[in-house]
């Protein structure tokens, strides 16, 4: 019976259509491995499940359905649950639990759902007093809420700034770390960064801690085992100069940044890339719990890249005035390995001793590497320029055969970069190689940083989510010394001209000359194509302003105010889109800037794509209307009252 409980489930998650008919690509997104190296459980976004495999080799993974588009999973400090958080719009937690009161794996099941705000995005997970309490990240409404996770109560909310996306829990339970995925500053600032916060879960005092400036796109967090540092992976942005290059991170660094938890302060960005080749688009992150190494997945490349922590720690100290002054690394270890799987959009990652397991997003597979250090080391066997070659999977799967699979994995060549350094690597299909659509394969181009010169960046590097990095760069298509505020590329084939200046006549030339003239790389026209397919496919989320799906009462009014004579905000900006295709002077232009018009973009998101206007200078609608004078040059909008106007912007930013 419960063989054929698990065959129903396994059958349920592969036969979600797409277009087409063929079956949904699994899309995993999210990895747990249990304490004992035993259980390996992924999170599917694209057919929404949660699968367990064993690592002694079960025959038939098991594959629980979810009700929500997932995001992230943690266990229960026990180990018996796991809490899944996910849901675009209307999110929640869904309490699935995996083992029995005996601590005996069993058939998954969910146990409990409760509401989780807008958009989740990240969990955490400790036990008070016998009781589970879970910290949910609400990304878009910018709050931490804590969760009684017997009744799904809110017991208290945190103010977590701009968009929190990880969040990890010290090990003595004391402190809350979450990092914000986008800046908050003005994008014409001279100071511009992301940030870590710390919360006292007792207290309830919340420590909000600026990283080195430039840093941006924070896509996960982890604490080291004795609790002090937090590292973040992140980017960081030359944004102060011209992109008129790549190479050596001219534009864009890859890093690690850490945080020193008590005394509450940022002391270290770790560079990741190579001197002539870039590690891009760090995305997940883990310390192993014996505090040797750090790995790092670079969903740019598909490599796993470790960190050692000996080498680490010697630089730490001696910005904390705990060692020598220079802060140069001094042990015998190297510091960074990058080890490639062949994987496509290696993102979240997992990690127990020295072997990391990570998510192949766009592959439909789990990649495992495993170091084995023996010092002393030798010199380095690939010249600095090199780019090892990374193994074809396809050919290790028909070299393989069934007989050479051990528990599903598939065996990849060995990789020693060095004498006395040596990784095992090996993959494992969990599902059907995913049939790829021109939308899937233009998202995974998207993300891919192999085409761009010495893979400094891919185009989410600029772009995540196909939207803003909440950054101004002063790119060469209108000339220098006039920096730009990111656009969201939301409706950008839909919104001819591109640009804020309306360089570029549409979307379709605005894509090729990104991948020419800022990754400096080059695509074929079908794949240039495939990335329009990816950006026609996005879709708005909904506002969290929305009460239901629905204006609430101080929007319906401002939806009067919009489309009224009075203010004539739907004169530029009429609906669907919100935009009137047209080029405009809004007087918005600083002084380094000789033109005057600039392209209507749609207001659709607007909610998620501060600071506003051409230079990025206006950190919210209302000082947009009222300091910024926007649509107001002939003092139109004065005649509002107070009321009104938080009608009316109410109503923007509910669109």
């Amino acid at each position: 019976m419960r063989r054929a409980l698990i065959l129903c489930f396994f059958f349920i998650a592969l036969i979600r259509p797409i277009s087409g008919g063929e079956p949904a690509p699994l899309s995993p997104c999210d990895i747990l491995v249990d304490r004992d190296g035993e259980w390996v459980y992924t999170l599917e976004a694209g057919a929404p499940g949660l699968r367990r495999f064993s690592e002694k080799g079960a025959s038939v993974d098991e594959v629980l359905p979810l009700p929500i588009e997932p995001a992230r999973m943690v266990f229960t400090p026990d180990e018996t649950r796991i809490a899944v958080v996910g849901g675009v719009g209307e999110g929640r937690l869904v309490l699935i639990r995996v083992r029995d009161d005996a601590g005996r794996p069993i058939l998954p099941e969910v146990e409990k759902s409760f509401p989780a705000g807008h958009s989740p995005a990240a969990v955490a997970s400790l036990s008070r007093d016998g009781r589970p309490v879970f910290y949910v990240a609400d990304r878009f409404a910018g709050l931490i809420r804590e969760l009684d996770g017997e009744t799904g109560e809110v017991l208290r909310a945190f103010d977590a700034g701009r968009e929190p996306v990880a969040l990890k829990i010290t090990p003595d339970r004391k402190t809350l770390a979450a990092a914000n995925f986008l800046p908050e500053q003005r994008a014409d600032a001279a100071f511009i960064t992301s940030r870590v916060r710390l919360i006292d879960l007792e207290s309830g005092e919340i420590t909000p801690i600026d990283l080195y400036n430039g840093t941006a796109s924070l896509y996960d967090l982890d604490i080291s085992p004795d609790g002090r540092f937090a590292a973040v992976t992140g980017t960081n942005a030359n944004y102060h100069t011209v992109t008129s290059q790549v190479i050596d991170g001219w534009i864009v660094h890859n890093v690690i940044s850490i945080v020193d938890i008590p005394a509450k302060k940022f002391v270290e960005m770790v560079y990741l890339d190579d001197t002539y080749r870039g590690a891009p688009n760090p995305w997940g992150i883990a310390w192993d719990r014996e505090g040797k190494y750090l790995a790092a997945a670079l969903a740019g490349s598909g490599e796993i890249l470790y960190v050692s922590t000996d080498s680490l720690t010697e630089i730490l100290r001696a910005r904390l005035g705990e060692g020598p002054a220079t802060g140069t690394a001094k042990s015998a270890d190297p510091l960074r390995y990058r080890v490639s799987l062949g994987l496509r959009g290696t993102r979240r990652l997992a990690m127990r001793g020295s072997t990391v397991w990570v998510c192949g997003y766009f592959d439909d597979a789990v990649g495992k590497v495993t170091l084995s250090a023996v010092p002393p080391f030798g010199e380095p066997r690939l010249d600095p320029r090199a780019v090892p070659e990374a193994p074809n999977l396809d050919r290790a799967e028909e070299t393989a055969g069934d007989g050479a699979k051990s528990g599903g994995w598939i065996p990849l060549p060995g990789f020693s970069p060095m004498p006395g350094v040596e990784f095992a690597r090996a993959f494992r299909r969990l599902g059907p190689k995913p049939v790829e659509t021109a939308a899937r394969r233009g998202e995974y181009l998207f993300s891919d940083a192999l085409y761009c010169q010495e893979h400094w960046q891919s185009c989410i590097t600029c772009h995540p989510d196909g939207r803003a990095d909440a950054l101004s760069w002063d790119l060469e298509n209108d000339g220098v010394g006039n920096p730009k505020n990111t656009k969201s590329l939301l409706y950008a084939h839909e919104t001819p001209p591109s640009m804020i200046t309306g360089v570029r006549a549409d979307a379709e030339t605005a894509v090729r000359a990104g991948v020419v003239h800022i990754l400096f790389g080059s695509l074929p026209e079908e794949d240039c194509a495939a990335i329009d397919e990816y950006l026609k496919s996005l879709r708005p989320v909904p506002s969290p302003r929305l009460e239901g799906g629905e204006l609430n009462a101080s929007a319906r009014r401002g939806k009067i105010l919009f489309e009224s004579s009075r203010t004539r905000c739907a004169s530029c900006h009429p609906e669907p889109l919100y935009t009137d295709l047209s080029m405009h002077a809004t007087g918005s232009q600083d002084f380094k800037e000789p033109r005057t018009r600039f392209d209507t973009p749609t207001l659709v998101e607007v909610w998620r794509t501060a600071p506003y206007l051409s230079t990025g200078h206006w950190l919210t609608v209302r000082e947009m209307l009222v300091e910024g004078k926007h649509a107001n040059r002939r003092g139109q909008l004065d005649g509002l009252s107070s009321e009104e106007l938080n009608d009316l912007v109410e109503y923007i930013l509910s669109l």
